[in-house]
């Protein structure tokens, strides 16, 4: 950690003159050229990180963006087309060539396969590649590195310091309930502990419970939940809505009976999971307890840069309520 934050701060004060060298979150000497006209993001979490900060720069999505999304955010960045994703399991290195990127930036876990995937990366393109952390707590301090290479100090200082307004709404939390995530419409599909999906959940201090097994996702049946008996659902997948109101089985949880399963919005992006990025932030700070109504207007506003309407607000977080501590 300390050795982390040392590069960051080195990188922060060295300034746009000496941005051509630059250390990313894997302690990897990167040369960044002086001038970035066009920056491919690598998987979905540094494309929504990007939308953000440099939505004139980047190349396109590297996933599907359905048009309920495009429509949150602004035209320039909505218009943008699906590109590539590197952090997929197919090559796409002749791709990628063709579309002539400056930079290449990723972000999320730093990982020894992600490590390795940047740096096979920088090595077949011969496209500097630069891995950002994307640990939910350290967003801020990823934001000002992230402005540093840029040379965009403006916008992710006033990026950071929201963020940080943000961490803060879930570091006061004094419940520490037992929670299990679900994607999927049918509800089964469950994140498990210790991802960086359930980054959220950690930092309110919740305990992310999960059947037992392996990978990020672990299918279960609703008997399984029931075995778990977890204080609080939480769910990705809008269809879920209905199928709590009308399903007698999920009705058999104590968690849907006190009416402690939610459905976090999914627009632009998901509140809780995916894609880990920076989207993220609503999730902790409407789980803590805050207005989901005030959140979007004011997230969409600042972070992506497009005012909703009234009517698109009130879309967004139809049937979402309030969490109560």
């Amino acid at each position: 950690m300390l050795r982390r934050a040392f590069l960051a701060l080195a990188l922060m004060s060295s300034g746009a003159a000496m941005a051509d060298d630059v250390v990313d979150a894997t302690g990897r000497g990167v040369r960044v050229p002086e001038r970035i006209r066009h920056i491919l993001p690598a998987g979905p979490p540094a494309a929504v990180l990007l939308a953000a900060v440099a939505p004139d720069l980047m190349l396109g999505w590297p996933m599907p963006l359905s048009p309920a999304a495009r429509e949150l955010l602004p035209p320039e960045v909505a218009q943008l087309p699906q590109i590539p994703r590197l952090t997929g399991h197919k090559d796409v290195t002749s791709e990628v060539m063709a579309l002539k990127p400056d930079l290449i930036v990723d972000y999320g876990t730093t990982s020894p396969h992600y490590v390795e995937l940047a740096q096979a990366t920088q090595r077949r393109t011969g496209i500097p590649t630069v891995l950002l952390d994307g640990a939910l707590v350290r967003t801020p301090d990823t934001l000002r590195v992230l402005g540093s290479i840029l040379n965009r100090p403006g916008r992710t200082e006033s990026l950071a310091r929201f963020s940080a307004a943000l961490l803060a709404l879930g570091a006061h939390g004094t419940a520490h309930p037992r929670v299990l995530c679900a994607r999927g419409a049918d509800g089964l599909n469950v994140i498990a502990p210790g991802t960086d999906l359930a980054e959220v959940f950690t930092e309110l201090g919740w305990q992310v419970v999960a059947p037992t097994g392996h990978g990020v996702f672990r299918q279960a049946s609703i008997a399984d939940i029931g075995v778990l008996d977890p204080d609080v659902l939480v769910f990705s997948d809008p269809a879920m809505r209905e199928t709590l109101t009308r399903s007698e089985a999920w009705h058999s949880l104590r968690a849907v009976r006190d009416g402690r399963a939610f459905v976090a919005p999914s627009l632009p992006f998901d509140w809780v999971a995916e894609p880990p990025s920076i989207n993220r932030l609503l999730g902790l700070a409407w789980l803590s307890g805050h207005d989901p109504s005030t959140l979007a207007a004011v997230f969409n506003a600042v972070v992506y840069g497009r005012v909703l309407t009234p009517a698109q607000l009130q879309s967004l977080v139809a049937g979402v309520p309030r969490v109560a501590p």
